[in-house]
This record gives C-alpha cells, sequence and structure tokens, in this order.
C-alpha cells in the first residue's frame, strides 16, 4: 500500500489561484509509485476540521499545511482570514485512531521559536496522536522550503511508512544532509523518540543539528 499525503493549501496570493504545491508533489508521486497525494484547499477552520475527519483509520498519513502563516496562526486565504493554533489543535483532534501519524506545517513562522517551542510542537502533535510534527520557525523562501518539505517527505516519512523502526535514523540522517537548509529556514521537528531544531548556533557549541530524545 502507497503512503498517504493530505495537503492542504492555501490561496498564496490570489483567492482564486492555481494550486502552487501540488504540481511538485505529483511529480514526485508519478516518478515514485510509492505515495498517493490527496489535494484540497482550505480557507477556514471547519475545513480542516471536516479534512482531518475525512482520512480513515489506520491510514498512518502525513497531513501537510500548505499556506501563509505568523507566529502561532495559519493564513489560509488572506490577512483577515488567520486561523489560531488552538483551532488548528482542536481541529486535529478529530481524527480517527492510527490516521495521522506526520503532521508538517509549510508555513513562514508558525511554530514558535522560543522557549515554547517543544510546548508548542507537543500541542500540535498529541491531539492527532501523530508520531510526527514539523513546521518553521522564521519566514522562509518559497521554493526553498517546498524543496525540503519535499525531501522530508521522500526520505523520513515514505520509509518510515515501509518500515517503521527506522524513525530516528532516518530522520538523523535527513538533518545531516540537510543541515545548513533546515537551519536556514528555523526548521523544527518533535517525533515519539527525538526532538530536532535546526538554529544558528553561538561559538562553542559544536557542529551538527541538535537532538535531543523526547
Amino acid at each position: 500500500m502507497a503512503a498517504q499525503v493530505y495537503v492542504l493549501e492555501g490561496a498564496w496570493e490570489k483567492t482564486h489561484e492555481a494550486p502552487q504545491v501540488l504540481p511538485y508533489l505529483l511529480a514526485y508521486a508519478h516518478s515514485h509509485r510509492t505515495v498517493d497525494v490527496y489535494h484540497r484547499t482550505f480557507r477556514r477552520i471547519e475545513d480542516i476540521e471536516y479534512y482531518v475527519k475525512r482520512v480513515p483509520t489506520g491510514s498512518r498519513a502525513l497531513f501537510y499545511f500548505a499556506c501563509h502563516g505568523e507566529e502561532e496562526f495559519l493564513i489560509p486565504s488572506d490577512g483577515r482570514s488567520k486561523i489560531p493554533i488552538g483551532a488548528v489543535e482542536g481541529a486535529l483532534r478529530g481524527a480517527k485512531e492510527g490516521s495521522i501519524a506526520f503532521i508538517h506545517f509549510g508555513c513562514c513562522h508558525f511554530v514558535h521559536g522560543g522557549d515554547r517551542r517543544k510546548q508548542t510542537l507537543s500541542g500540535l502533535r498529541d491531539p492527532a496522536q501523530a508520531k510526527w510534527v514539523s513546521g518553521y520557525t522564521r519566514k522562509v523562501d518559497w521554493l526553498a522550503s517546498t524543496l525540503l518539505d519535499l525531501a522530508l517527505i521522500s526520505e523520513v516519512y515514505v520509509p518510515w511508512y515501509s518500515d517503521q523502526k527506522w524513525l530516528s535514523s532516518k530522520t538523523r540522517a535527513f538533518f545531516k544532509h540537510y543541515e545548513q537548509l533546515a537551519r536556514s529556514l528555523g526548521s523544527s521537528t518533535l517525533s515519539t523518540q527525538l526532538l530536532h531544531v535546526a538554529r544558528n548556533r553561538h561559538p562553542g557549541e559544536g557542529r551538527g543539528p541538535v537532538l535531543l530524545t523526547n
């Protein structure tokens, strides 16, 4: 069975524009045959609530949010349609058992970048009983972040879907390979096995990514 990727994409610049992320994911899915991609446009919290509940029990899907954002807010359509993080957490509580394993927010600034980083990530992961949640702590370049998002799907989620024993080792290999890009984007990840924070370091802190057991 192919891995399941559900994409909820907002409007980036114009309300009725064509999807921007979907073509990249479809190209990957068509070339690898290991992923089924389901794409939906979302504008409101009610859309998230509806689509979360539609993922079948036991799917172990990756839920990918692609839209504008700011700290602890999704902005799927325009500046007037902000969705607070608490509402997103509430929507994720509607997930069926085992339906969502990975959650990724491909949005600027959405993850809190300060001392509450782990608390923020846990609050997003735990309601759906997911294995993984990730996102960005700062403003990110659209193309660079989309490439990292695709690499996450290809090199962590899809291998994990086939063999769940390798989440920790695949994650470490992923961030070792993409360390500079992840650091520049402020990538932050919490899984059931580890917490990864990609950040700029102070002198003497070492060169590798920060990996903390959870």
